[in-house]
């Protein structure tokens, strides 16, 4: 199986030159070869979180990344496959979803749970609203873990302590494959290189 399996994996932490960084032509999760693009902007924050993940965008949509581009934020095309590509990385529609769940599956949650307690007072079958309560908590957890849960990709692949003044980036890999074909890219301009535990 290509890609890391264990459980024990070690962050590869490379800081480099934020303008002459370059991405192997493989899939940062699975190092299989790169069949598609995903734009990932990081925009200069303080502390450690400098990129927001819903900055992932699908390599056909040229007209978001200008845009972010025209808000001084940084846009890296990403190669990765199609598996882990733009289809399967969270977007602000995937987002929304989360959002909508949350309120369409609320008020039925609420209403089971007010005939859980009536089933107490008046002695009712508790049965139905209990299964209701579970049915609708269920579709709840779903919705926001579609929505809100980061995704492979995401999870791989992380920007920190981004400057734009210094031109300078520290890039997260949780593949030491991945990791070392990008500091073989970028050897010429990377400072420091730390490997942390996970």
């Amino acid at each position: 199986m290509v890609g890391q399996t264990d459980k024990k994996r070690k962050k590869l932490r490379i800081k480099t030159k934020l303008s002459k960084i370059q991405f192997p032509e493989i899939c940062p999760v699975c190092v299989n070869e790169a069949e598609d693009i995903v734009f990932v902007t990081v925009i200069e924050r303080i502390g450690p979180e400098s990129y927001d993940s819903s900055s992932m965008i699908k390599g056909s949509d040229r007209a978001s990344v200008s845009l972010e581009a025209a808000r001084g934020a940084t846009t890296f095309p990403v190669p990765t496959c199609l598996r882990h590509g733009s289809k399967s990385v969270r977007s602000l529609r995937t987002k929304l979803f989360a959002v909508v769940g949350f309120f369409v599956f609320f008020y039925p949650i609420l209403f089971f749970l007010l005939q859980i307690n009536a089933a107490f007072i008046y002695s009712r079958p508790i049965i139905e609203p209990i299964a209701g309560f579970i049915f609708f908590t269920l579709l709840l957890i779903l919705s926001l873990l579609y929505g809100l849960f980061p995704r492979a990709l995401e999870r791989s692949l992380r920007f920190e302590n981004i400057s734009r003044t210094k031109d300078s980036v520290e890039v997260v890999m949780t593949n030491s494959d991945y990791g070392k074909r990008f500091l073989n890219l970028n050897e010429m301009f990377s400072d420091s290189i730390k490997e942390d535990n996970t």
